[in-house]
């Protein structure tokens, strides 16, 4: 299993790949079924979760962009795991059929990143604002 990435390095495959989830949710009742051609998927890692035609193949080539560096390794499933770690999502599907449902939070953060999408922003330069308390932002595995 790949290392979990704190919101506070996310970069912008993470920010898109959360706005792409944001998008489906929005668009079928409140669950987001990612379309697996669409998703940068590692096939060492999530061999399961390869498009169909082999469309994805490959992720494994590609790093993930975070705030200040690139790791190699990590996909868009990934990321979303690392997002529901954060509280900010809620998976609801299967290891096989991911489907995934935004939190409180998580639609709080949608709505943050919209804003600064419509100013001008890029997801690369997406800064969180902790309007939130801060006991609210620490991951759900992480020791006190």
């Amino acid at each position: 299993m790949v290392k979990m990435i704190q919101i506070t390095n996310w970069g912008k495959d993470h920010w898109s790949t959360f706005a792409y989830v944001e998008t489906l949710a929005v668009e079928n009742k409140g669950i987001a079924v990612p379309d697996n051609v669409r998703m940068r998927t590692n096939e060492k890692t999530h061999p399961h979760l390869v498009g169909h035609l082999l469309g994805n193949m490959g992720g494994s080539k590609y790093p993930t962009r975070l705030k200040n560096k690139e790791i190699l390794g990590h996909d868009d499933w990934d990321c979303l795991d690392d997002a529901v770690e954060e509280g900010l999502l809620e998976d609801v599907g299967t290891g096989l059929n991911r489907a995934f449902k935004l939190t409180e939070k998580g639609m709080k953060v949608a709505a943050m990143l919209r804003e600064h999408k419509m100013k001008g922003g890029t997801f690369s330069t997406f800064e969180l604002s902790w309007s939130f308390e801060e006991e609210d932002w620490k991951p759900k595995n992480e020791k006190v």
